[in-house]
């Protein structure tokens, strides 16, 4: 009996241990935007389309403080166990109640870059001879004057720069022709283009303005958004990052119908990277220099 007891407590140990290092753990996705907008609805359409392919994690939470200096300063600190969460290089720039994070210490899952475009409805004007006023949105001397001064230092130009409030204000103001030329975000070059107008995008592309003075790095304009694996193995991480491209790539997901498209068609509204490498890094870097307002 002595002996059949030592056998059977043996066994409990002995399951007790395997369930313990076989346990999975569970993933936090935290929201690090604002309560309602881009950063959380993906963070939902994640936590929906994650939770049905539970396999590396047991549990799938959804923390949305709507706030991000809760979430980087009061939550992210305390989270212990594999967290994913979205940051931006204009997040990054401004720093906001001090928050910061070091991208480069982490596993990127998810890439997006999110390039500016330069647009005028007047087909005779060339940004890089015919001097003009190039609208763009709020501050006057924030990221958008970098690029306008960016173009007059590189082509020699005198255009002047015009702030409103967005980018669509610009918009209005380029096609009842009080600006010359306007910079706007997508999908303002969309509207633009349905307007008769043209637009170029200001991004590394060899016919971009970048391409005719690839010295100027602020003739690159665009906003990043980098999805974070924390707290993962290397086989979490990449785990995780395949799953990202899987439902991007699945046309019924959540996260495919918030970008009305997919991955798969290139419908989708934005253009999502997951194989990552140095160059994302120094893209990231750029991006962050660019977003960063001297005082």
């Amino acid at each position: 009996m002595k002996y059949i007891k030592i056998m059977v407590g043996s066994m409990i140990l002995f399951l007790t241990t395997f369930s313990l290092a076989h346990a999975k753990d569970d993933l936090t996705i935290l929201n690090t935007g604002s309560k309602t907008g881009g950063f959380s609805q993906q963070s939902l359409a994640y936590y929906t389309d994650l939770s049905r392919m539970k396999k590396d994690f047991a549990v799938i939470n959804l923390v949305n403080p709507g706030n991000r200096c809760v979430a980087m300063n009061a939550i992210l600190p305390k989270l212990e166990g594999p967290v994913l969460f979205p940051w931006g290089s204009d997040m990054e720039a401004e720093q906001r109640c001090d928050t910061t994070f070091d991208v480069s210490s982490a596993k990127i899952v998810r890439f997006v870059e999110k390039f500016q475009y330069l647009c005028q409805v007047n087909p005779k004007l060339d940004v890089t001879k015919n001097n003009g006023r190039i609208g763009h949105r709020l501050p006057a001397n924030g990221s958008y004057w970098k690029t306008v001064k960016a173009i007059n230092d590189s082509f020699g130009t005198k255009h002047k720069n015009i702030a409103y409030d967005g980018w669509g204000n610009a918009k209005i103001a380029l096609l009842n022709g009080e600006v010359d030329y306007a910079i706007v975000s997508p999908p303002g070059n969309a509207q633009i283009e349905a307007e008769g107008g043209t637009c170029i995008k200001l991004s590394r592309d060899k016919d971009s303005l970048f391409a005719m003075d690839g010295k100027n790095k602020d003739l690159v304009s665009s906003n990043i958004d980098a999805w974070i694996a924390l707290h993962m193995t290397t086989d979490q991480a990449n785990g995780l990052a395949k799953k990202l491209k899987k439902i991007h790539f699945e046309c019924d997901t959540a996260i495919s119908k918030w970008q009305k498209g997919c991955d798969s068609k290139g419908t989708a509204l934005l253009f999502s990277e997951f194989d990552i490498d140095n160059t994302h890094l120094t893209r990231w870097e750029d991006s962050v220099r660019w977003n960063t307002i001297d005082e």
